[in-house]
C-alpha cells in the first residue's frame, strides 16, 4: 500500500499525501516543531513510498530575511524527511508544473487550485490561501507518476 507525499517548503506552503484510500492536505503548521510532529504522525500512519519536495532559490528583489527564513524552512524539512527515513526527491517548480498542470498560461497558482481541486475533489480547497495545499498535492502527484512509470 504505498503512498506519496508532497511538500511545499513556504512559509505558506503545505504537505499533502496520496494514499490508497485518498488524498488529504494541511496548511503549513507554523513552525518547524509542528511540522515535524505532523509529518510523524503521517509517516506512522502510512506507507510513503516517496515524498516530493519543492526545491527553493533565491528570487529577484526577495529581501534576505525572507530568503534565509525561506532556506531555513527548507533545510529543516529536508531534516526531518532524513530523520524518519523518508525516501525523497527535490524539483524545482517548473519541473513538476510541467509535468501535472494543463498547459496554459497565466496565474501558476491559480492553475495549480484549478488543478488540484479537479483531481482531489475530496480535499478541501477553498481559498486562495490554500494554494501550498494544492502545490503540495502535485507534487504528490508528481512522486507517484514517477513511481508508477507515468511520463513525467
Amino acid at each position: 500500500m504505498k503512498s506519496f507525499l508532497g511538500i511545499d517548503p513556504g512559509q505558506k506552503g503545505g504537505v499533502a499525501i496520496i494514499h490508497p484510500e485518498g488524498a488529504e492536505a494541511w496548511r503549513y503548521p507554523g513552525d518547524i516543531v509542528s511540522a515535524a510532529d505532523l509529518l510523524r504522525d503521517i509517516h506512522v500512519n502510512h506507507n510513503i513510498t516517496m515524498a516530493c519536495i519543492e526545491s527553493v532559490h533565491s528570487m529577484p528583489k526577495q529581501g534576505v530575511s525572507s530568503t534565509f527564513k525561506f532556506g531555513q524552512n527548507f533545510g529543516a524539512w529536508l531534516g526531518i524527511l532524513a530523520a524518519l527515513g523518508i525516501p525523497h526527491m527535490t524539483i524545482t517548480p517548473h519541473k513538476w508544473q510541467k509535468a501535472v498542470l494543463d498547459a496554459g498560461t497565466g496565474d501558476t497558482k491559480a492553475r495549480s487550485l484549478n488543478m488540484a481541486r479537479r483531481l482531489f475533489p475530496e480535499v478541501e480547497l477553498k481559498y486562495k490561501a490554500d494554494d501550498g495545499k494544492a502545490d503540495a498535492l502535485l507534487m504528490a502527484t508528481y512522486a507517484k507518476r514517477l513511481e508508477i512509470g507515468d511520463k513525467v
